[in-house]
């Protein structure tokens, strides 16, 4: 069997992704349109979730292959918001189906490169503490997903460049949150 085949039952795949919802989508769907019969698509694919894993690990690795070749955090996300904003008819249909965890799950695998890696970096020499950096990239990761669920879950009307200008502006203030933390964490400490 050939990797054409596998990459034009994919291609198929997202294509349908972006005319209708994942749960609507079924196995006869794809093999119909790819011209392939169902024991071509199962000797690649064991369903249809095999194949929505396959779409956000690409996406991931492609990601994280730009993100280690020295693309900083900014253009990583970016990216993260145009690539979704560019895919919105697939990115809703997603959400419009029970299968919204494999897109958070590719959420906070790409979120958590990007900003762990940021705030480690601009934390560096201001003698904070690892501790108090781990809690920081977690805290932000979870509200960014957040804040991209909501954007997603909406239509993702605001455009990316408006959104990437309000992270930035919330991202401003993680330096002075972090030392205030430690500062609140030691004297807490010392008064007891």
């Amino acid at each position: 069997m050939s990797t054409n085949t596998k990459n034009l039952i994919f291609r198929t795949f997202v294509e349908i992704l972006g005319e209708k919802p994942f749960d609507k989508i079924t196995v006869r769907d794809i093999v119909e349109r790819a011209n392939v019969n169902r024991n071509t698509f199962y000797y690649y694919y064991s369903d249809i979730y095999e194949l929505l894993e396959e779409m956000f690990t690409r996406e991931f690795t492609e990601m994280v292959a730009e993100h280690r070749n020295g693309f900083r955090w900014l253009v990583g996300f970016s990216n993260l918001l145009t690539t979704a904003y560019n895919n919105k008819k697939i990115i809703n249909n997603i959400c419009a189906s029970r299968s919204y965890e494999y897109l958070e799950n590719y959420m906070f695998k790409s979120c958590k490169i990007i900003l762990s890696e940021f705030i480690h970096e601009i934390s560096e020499g201001r003698n904070i503490s690892e501790d108090i950096v781990d809690f920081t990239a977690s805290f932000y990761m979870y509200a960014i997903i957040g804040t991209l669920s909501e954007w997603f879950r909406t239509g993702m009307y605001e455009t990316p460049d408006n959104m990437l200008k309000k992270f930035m502006v919330v991202f401003e203030t993680i330096i002075p949150t972090m030392m205030r933390t430690q500062r609140q964490i030691k004297n807490d400490s010392s008064d007891k």
